[in-house]
């Protein structure tokens, strides 16, 4: 049983940094969603920039509280793994919904996406973030 706990990142001294995982997991999700917006949206003209400054901070929203919550509870390594597959899921939906939306099915109203996706990535969140609080003060205990 011990070493199938250790196989899967729950074994004590274990080497794998999920942290800087999962924090990668969530700039790379980040940074595609900005992408998007660049892709979706008018860059070139300067009162574009006072509108995309507002939502690009409302689209990160979700990645940045999980990243808060990945800085809070690095003591406990089951709530980091918690924590890593929210970000694995947060970004492939995100990213997948992204894609639907300005690649797959091309609309005029596709730009409501960057409204709603966060609303739906953090009612998502909210049920696994709490999942990972309640392990991290169970391991603090």
């Amino acid at each position: 049983m011990n070493r199938r706990r250790r196989a899967i990142g729950f074994g004590v001294g274990d080497s794998v940094p999920l942290e800087g995982s999962t924090l990668t997991v969530l700039l790379l999700g980040f940074l595609t969603t900005l992408g998007f917006m660049l892709y979706a949206g008018e860059p070139s003209k300067s009162t574009w920039w006072l509108f995309f400054v507002p939502f690009a901070g409302w689209a990160g929203a979700p990645y940045a509280i999980t990243g808060l919550a990945v800085r809070r509870s690095a003591a406990s390594r089951a709530s980091q793994v918690v924590l890593l597959l929210t970000a694995i899921a947060l970004t492939g939906f995100g990213c997948s919904m992204l894609y639907t939306a300005f690649v797959t099915h091309i609309d005029a109203q596709s730009g409501i996406v960057f409204v709603f996706l966060p609303v739906y990535q953090l009612m998502g969140l909210v049920p696994l973030l709490l999942i990972a609080q309640h392990l991290a003060r169970r391991a603090s205990r």
